[in-house]
């Protein structure tokens, strides 16, 4: 049953109090936004005016699912006894999109309602003398010299009042900030695999995000050598533009830093050099809350800039061909 065919004339007819709203994010919509968001929109496409109110006479329910690749959002109307008035399902790729679409229907369902709550104030005070109203001069009365008299004239039907303009609801298609901290694990840069910190900064739209990345690779010990044992690290950062599919994605990776070599026996030397490649990243991220999430992600770089450590009788220690790396970072949205 349409809940446009039904809503309006329930709401109608609905005591002064508002309607309740009851508000779920199923399994697969966890990341959705959250209630507070669903009531901006309605308010913003009903003059500013939040018409959910604890206790109403009426009973909105809207719930969250994911089903395959597409959002599904279900609404019912309830009366006060619990009677199931009417109810819609929406669906969309996008779950910003879909509170976007709950929210314009559930606009409309209620401004009938919110139209019945609040008469519309008098129009202002004016100097101005008010227009006469057409009025039908009164038929004379029948007389047996008098002509008959003119039909009457047909109704005044005046204009109706201009509609105000509606105000669209606030757009969810801005990007969100988000912030990422994490541990890595690492494999061809030192002559063994490294664990080191990771951090990140970017924008995240539905199906797309842009960050900048920073890591730290801890020292690794190289084989003793002639006595000597040699550390290396690796400090820099990436561009990672990414793609996003449900909770899974796909990204490409620019990145750039610096090797360090240097003594940890028997040795005093330090160097830097430099260091670059290109690479790929995919990954899936698990939300906890529409502010909170887990991100897990495997890539794989080709290094393109592969500094060498060159010792005394041959030997040497170089990046490798290709390197990879294993990250699990905690990011909040704002």
């Amino acid at each position: 049953m349409s809940l446009f065919l039904v809503a309006p004339s329930a709401l109608g007819q609905a005591p002064p109090g508002g309607a309740g709203l009851s508000y779920t994010r199923g399994p697969g919509a966890e990341g959705c936004p959250d209630e507070q968001a669903l009531r901006d929109v309605v308010a913003a496409q009903l003059g500013g005016t939040d018409p959910f109110v604890d206790g109403g006479g009426r009973q909105v329910e809207v719930v969250l699912a994911r089903e395959g690749r597409r959002f599904l959002g279900e609404i019912a109307l309830y009366d006060a006894g619990g009677r199931r008035l009417g109810g819609q399902e929406l669906t969309s790729p996008s779950c910003g999109a879909l509170v976007e679409d709950v929210g314009t229907a559930l606009a409309i369902a209620l401004r009938p309602a919110r139209a019945a709550r609040a008469p519309a104030p008098p129009p202002p005070a004016s100097s101005e003398p008010a227009p006469l109203e057409a009025t039908c001069p009164p038929a004379p009365e029948a007389s047996p010299r008098a002509p008959a008299p003119a039909p009457p004239c047909p109704p005044c039907h005046p204009a109706a009042p201009a509609r105000p303009a509606e105000r669209p609801g606030p757009s969810l298609a801005w990007p969100r900030l988000q912030v990422g901290l994490g541990a890595l694990l690492a494999d061809g840069i030192a002559p063994a695999p490294a664990v080191g910190f990771s951090a990140s900064v970017g924008a995240r739209w539905e199906a797309f995000s842009l960050s900048l990345e920073g890591g730290w690779h801890l020292p690794v010990a190289t084989e003793p050598y002639r006595g000597r044992i040699y550390g290396v690290s690796w400090v820099g950062g990436a561009v990672v533009p990414c793609g996003h599919v449900a909770w899974f994605f796909g990204c490409g990776l620019v990145t750039a830093g610096r090797v360090r070599h240097f003594g940890m026996l028997n040795v005093v030397r330090e160097a830097w050099w430099p260091h670059a490649g290109l690479g790929l990243r995919g990954g899936v991220e698990v939300p906890f809350s529409y502010h909170l999430a887990a991100r897990l992600t495997g890539e794989l770089v080709a290094n393109l800039v592969r500094p060498t450590l060159h010792l005394h009788g041959g030997q040497s220690f170089s990046v490798a061909g290709t390197s990879k790396a294993g990250v699990l970072h905690i990011v909040a949205s704002f």
